[in-house]
């Protein structure tokens, strides 16, 4: 069951620069166009093949010329964080915070502007795992303490933020007695707090968030799965401005997982996954008022969707991955297609400013090397 184990899966990370794909994809044909007008997918600076388990698994852009890379990376001794800037001509390593003596991992990045970034993931030492935040203040990173659930083990997945005095953070913990447990934390300006979340089931049902989408201070949604020895059921949490609460949502296949979010507006949200066991994408939409399956291509025995990013309603890219590789689907309005997509194992993450301007990360195999990779759609 691939899609389980994908992503960063343990402590783990990755110091190089992306992988060098250099040039437009061939055969952006008539389904691209139609799909999206995204008219060639461009590679990042070279990277010789002498690094290993190297990964991105997030990205921001915040101009053409400003755009954040995260990760991990195991290749220096122990799994350390990777944070990587993009100046408009060429990617660099920007040392960040790995505080944990038994690994540090960043799952997720997002910036606010160009002296306000967050990365978050977790961090291992002899107590146990922990939640882990950096941040950027435009000219370093520093790790900024955030609070784990005592007596657990910890980790954020994803970040999302409105301004320099809200940004939330999801993710899970886990403790033998409760199994897991969803974990939601709030920024306002001056630190990090736990905030109250479901988590719904009997003893015995593990629930995790994976994926996290804010319009506004009144409108936030996290995304995730909650499971049984049973099955695996789509776990979405909505924020209004004073609490979360679980919001009924389908889950098509009988046992679905989700792992990404994304919203333009309060009548308008996204949220991306697959089935448990790893052969069909499954997407869900928001339309104001409910929660429906939208249609989506899974091309061949083995697929998945990390993570989507949308910037109207009538324009959204799904990145994950496929039997044969990378997957990227782009919405239109109407349907969710099959776009080209670069040579790599898996994309992780997206961010899209239009239909025509996004970035995507992941990571690809090459030379027996695992090795970090990033894309321009432009």
């Amino acid at each position: 069951m691939r899609y389980l184990r994908s992503r960063a899966g343990r402590l783990a990370a990755g110091l190089a620069a992306p992988l060098v794909l250099a040039g437009g994809l061939a055969g952006l044909g008539p389904a691209a166009a139609s799909a999206a007008t995204c008219v060639s997918l461009t590679g990042a600076s070279p990277v010789a093949a002498s690094t290993v388990d190297n990964t991105f698994t997030g990205v921001t852009e915040i101009s053409p010329c400003d755009v954040w890379a995260a990760g991990f990376d195991a290749a220096s001794g122990g799994d350390q964080t990777l944070t990587e800037h993009w100046d408009g001509s060429s990617w660099t390593v920007v040392p960040s915070p790995s505080p944990g003596a038994d690994g540090s991992v960043l799952e997720d990045v997002r910036a606010v502007s160009a002296n306000d970034a967050w990365a978050v993931g977790s961090f291992a030492d002899s107590a146990g795992q922990h939640t882990l935040a950096l941040h950027w203040n435009g000219s370093q990173w520093s790790a900024v303490p955030s609070p784990s659930p005592a007596g657990t083990f910890s980790q954020f997945r994803a970040v999302r933020a409105v301004s320099s005095g809200n940004v939330w953070a999801v993710g899970s913990s886990f403790t033998n007695a409760t199994g897991f447990q969803t974990v939601i934390e709030h920024w306002n300006g001056s630190q990090w707090s736990i905030v109250p979340s479901p988590n719904p089931g009997a003893t015995g049902t593990n629930n995790t968030l994976s994926g996290l989408a804010v319009t506004s201070a009144s409108n936030a949604w996290a995304v995730g799965t909650s499971s049984t020895a049973i099955a695996d059921h789509t776990l979405i949490l909505h924020w209004d401005g004073t609490s979360w609460q679980r919001v009924p949502s389908p889950t098509p296949d009988g046992s679905d997982q989700l792992r990404g979010a994304a919203a333009t507006s309060a009548s308008n949200a996204w949220a991306v996954g697959a089935s448990s066991d790893g052969a069909k994408t499954v997407i869900l939409r928001w339309n104001g008022t409910g929660w429906q399956q939208v249609a989506s291509p899974s091309p061949t025995v083995d697929n998945g969707l990390f993570r989507v990013a949308a910037t109207s309603a009538s324009n959204a890219w799904a990145v994950g991955f496929t039997g044969a590789g990378s997957l990227i689907l782009a919405w239109d309005g109407k349907k969710w297609a099959q776009v080209p997509s670069p040579p790599a194992d898996q994309l992780n993450d997206i961010a899209a400013k239009s239909a025509s301007n996004a970035w995507t990360v992941g990571a690809i195999t090459a030379h027996g090397e695992r090795l970090p990779v990033a894309f321009h759609c432009c």
